[in-house]
């Protein structure tokens, strides 16, 4: 498996905002195949023992569809919670070593 390490927090800021943007997406790809699934089912449109397994099995591929959304949400909260806790450690990092380099009179 490849690993992908991003040190650049607007690089990783993006593509949290590239999640965010593709979550309504792939909720409203489920939201059509619910709708086109309804149909099919309730019309006489495919009748019969191999519709009646389809369904059935897409009826268990369903049961996934908020799961998911759900998942790819927590996901994205988590790291934008990372991001932020990122933020703020960086900044308690920088102020501690100017206060440091205050105290060792550095370039003075």
């Amino acid at each position: 498996m490849n690993k992908v390490v991003i040190t650049d927090s607007d690089k990783f800021e993006d593509i949290i905002q590239l999640f965010e943007h593709t979550i309504p997406k792939i909720k409203g790809h489920f939201d059509s195949e619910r709708r086109n699934s309804q149909e099919i089912n309730a019309t006489a449109t495919w009748t019969g023992a191999s519709q009646r397994a389809l369904y059935d099995k897409y009826k268990m591929l369903e049961a996934n569809f908020n799961p998911i959304v759900e998942t790819l949400e927590l996901y994205t909260r988590f790291l934008k919670k990372t991001l932020e806790d990122y933020k703020m450690l960086e900044q308690q990092i920088n102020a501690k070593a100017e206060d440091f380099s205050d105290q060792l009179n550095v370039n003075s």
